[in-house]
């Protein structure tokens, strides 16, 4: 079973630059987290019993520098297409501050519990989850737009023929 097409790195990456996006974008979503709970409301403020609001602010600074980390891969062909695009900052930005917290203040089993067990009836949760997501996914959508509306034809044609593979081209560019 091979890859999905979707899924593939960009063309003529090796596995350790792919790993490389990985870690980069796991510590700048770190680094952003931390620092910016640091700086405005002390480290504090991410433990398991602080209240929601701070956690929410440096959660959504995670995000934009995840998002941003990601979208300079994009641009820089490393990393993957689809991946750079969605799958890695997503999977980064739920990920790297809960283990954090975890590393940091100890497991939160109880919490674990709460979120699972309600799960569909909690708000909370689905605000946890757009400050995570919609300030990065903004940021970087404006960010590629911003790349791309200084490129030309001929540029992006360049670009897409540099680190698109020829299956992903022909399945998802060439009509």
């Amino acid at each position: 079973m091979s890859l999905p097409i979707g899924l593939a790195p960009f063309a003529n990456q090796s596995r350790t630059d792919h790993a490389a996006v990985l870690v980069g974008g796991a510590l700048a979503c770190l680094l952003g987290y931390v620092g910016a709970a640091a700086l405005l409301f002390g480290l504090g403020a991410l433990d398991h019993g602080a209240s929601d609001g701070p956690r929410r602010v440096a959660s959504a600074v995670a995000s934009l520098a995840c998002w941003g980390f990601y979208a300079a891969a994009f641009v820089r062909g490393r990393g993957g297409p689809v991946t750079d695009a969605f799958v890695f900052p997503v999977a980064t930005v739920a990920l790297v501050p809960p283990a954090f917290r975890w590393i940091a203040f100890g497991p939160a089993w109880g919490a674990f519990r709460d979120r699972i067990a309600r799960f569909l009836f909690r708000p909370g949760l689905f605000v946890d989850a757009a400050a995570l997501v919609l300030p990065g996914l903004a940021f970087a959508a404006g960010l590629l737009a911003l790349w791309a509306s200084l490129l030309d034809e001929s540029a992006i044609d360049a670009w897409q023929r540099e680190h698109l593979s020829a299956a992903f081209r022909r399945e998802f560019i060439e009509e």
